[in-house]
């Protein structure tokens, strides 16, 4: 591994993963949904899967969008763009 890797490739990469994350996610998520009563029993879990699925997919876009301040406007999860705002500009009013 001593050849070097772009800053792009490495971004393509880990978009590429992420999104593999939130398939993996997803698919385990479908798969748990099919016992009625273990979603009756975890519902809030299961809601937090999906949470974390969109998350996965909305960061593996981000990632690799080549203007990031239109990227992070485009994000769908309010709350995940609220982060990603706040983590960039600390100062401004959200």
């Amino acid at each position: 591994m001593s050849e070097e890797i772009s800053r792009t490739q490495l971004m393509k990469a880990v978009s590429q993963v992420l999104s593999q994350l939130a398939s993996d996610t997803e698919a385990m998520g479908e798969k748990l949904c099919a016992d009625p009563d273990v979603v009756a029993k975890h519902l809030e879990q299961f809601q937090n899967v999906d949470r974390i699925t969109q998350s996965l997919r909305e960061l593996s876009i981000l990632i690799v969008a080549p203007d990031a301040v239109k990227a992070i406007d485009e994000v769908r999860l309010a709350d995940l763009q609220t982060q990603l705002c706040e983590a960039c500009w600390p100062f401004a009013p959200f």
